[in-house]
């Protein structure tokens, strides 16, 4: 007979190390979930138009571009029109 409680003592200690173990995985899935997600600032390039996140542009002369190519491009279209 004290097999049998031994044996049920040791399965219901089991069932609520696993219990208690699920709850906890339960509760940071839901934290995870609730999270809002990172916001960047968006700019929109002086040159061709397309929008990206502001600390991935290159600015010049308080205009902001989407690569350092549409900053280079745009200066030479400035020249010419100078011209």
């Amino acid at each position: 007979m004290l097999k049998y409680l031994l044996l049920f003592v040791v399965i219901a200690l089991a069932y609520a190390f696993v219990k208690t173990k699920a709850r906890k995985l339960e509760k940071t899935r839901s934290n995870e979930d609730h999270s809002t997600p990172a916001v960047e600032d968006m700019a929109r390039c002086a040159y061709c138009g397309i929008h990206f996140p502001l600390n991935e542009g290159v600015r010049s002369g308080g205009l902001v571009f989407c690569s350092n190519e549409h900053r280079k491009d745009h200066l030479k279209e400035k020249d010419k029109s100078s011209r």
